[in-house]
């Protein structure tokens, strides 16, 4: 595991190498809401080809491009994805590679397909959000994302996150077994510590992505991402979970699988939202489908 930073428009991008840096890479990742390219290590580590993985916009350590609280929608890290791909992935391979992401990551992963044509071998989507356009319509109104952070438990949630900690340790004891993090090996819960705690001036550890900026991120939902994944390659996979309440419908999914033929798209109830983190082994396997049939 090897970190990289990249120059954009408005600030530095992290992100980390895994595998064999010498060889052309082969995947690049976008995470969750309010996680970091590091929490996803153990799915990374046993692949077995070069990936890169982002710290995205505001998470783990890009920390210094502007975080527009007002924004409506993800378009500003659609736009960090294709930058890096037009600036710096030609340094690392001239061939297609897969995108993939998890929950906002992959949504985002979908929003930049339409500018990468040529430039994807496959697409893995672990549960994009994929919420019904009048529920996003809420983003774009006035006083709607006000509202949503009221009313929408997970953004509710985000902005009460306590933020600043004694030490990694403290944050452990914490979170350990609860919450989001109930089912989530100890390893990858560490990992997500290490890569998403900045140690402040005083001595105190802070959250890389703040609560009110996880909180935007959740009511920015006015974009289009059934439009956007007509652009997908036929190699395309998306994995729907469960979760309570689930981040798709039986109508989304179906608005999905209709965007381009050939897509696989399936519906697991029994995953929850997060089962990249406590099933790693499932997300590796289906990384190395998708890329053995690249």
């Amino acid at each position: 595991m090897k970190r990289h930073t990249y120059p954009l428009r408005d600030g530095t991008l992290s992100a980390l190498h895994f595998g064999d840096t010498r060889a052309p890479v082969r995947v690049v990742f976008l995470h969750a809401n309010g996680f970091n390219a590091q929490s996803y290590r153990a799915v990374f580590e046993p692949l077995g080809v070069h990936a890169v993985a982002f710290d995205m916009r505001g998470h783990g350590q890009s920390r210094d491009m502007p975080q527009p609280l007002d924004m409506v929608n993800w378009h500003i890290f659609r736009d960090d994805c294709v930058e890096f791909f037009e600036r710096h992935l030609p340094e690392l391979t001239d061939s297609p590679v897969v995108l993939a992401g998890h929950s906002f990551g992959a949504v985002t992963a979908v929003l930049a397909a339409p500018q990468l044509q040529g430039r994807l071998s496959g697409y893995v989507g672990f549960d994009p959000v994929s919420v019904p356009r009048l529920f996003s319509l809420t983003s774009a109104l006035p006083g709607g994302r006000s509202y949503m952070k009221r009313r929408v438990p997970i953004a509710r949630n985000a902005g009460r996150r306590k933020s600043v900690f004694e030490s990694p340790e403290a944050a452990f004891a914490r979170w350990q077994g609860r919450g989001a993090f109930r089912g989530m090996p100890d390893a990858i819960l560490q990992d997500y510590i290490s890569g998403g705690l900045i140690e402040c001036a005083d001595g105190s550890w802070e959250l890389a992505c703040g609560p009110k900026w996880e909180q935007a991120i959740f009511v920015a939902q006015w974009h289009n991402v059934f439009k956007a994944a007509r652009a997908l390659p036929e190699n395309s996979t998306f994995i729907y979970a469960g979760g309570r309440p689930p981040v798709s419908t039986a109508r989304t999914r179906r608005a999905i699988e209709k965007a381009r033929a050939g897509m696989t798209v399936t519906f697991d109830p029994a995953l929850g939202h997060l089962f990249p983190l406590t099933k790693p082994e499932l997300a590796t396997e289906t990384l190395r489908s998708v890329i053995n049939a690249a």
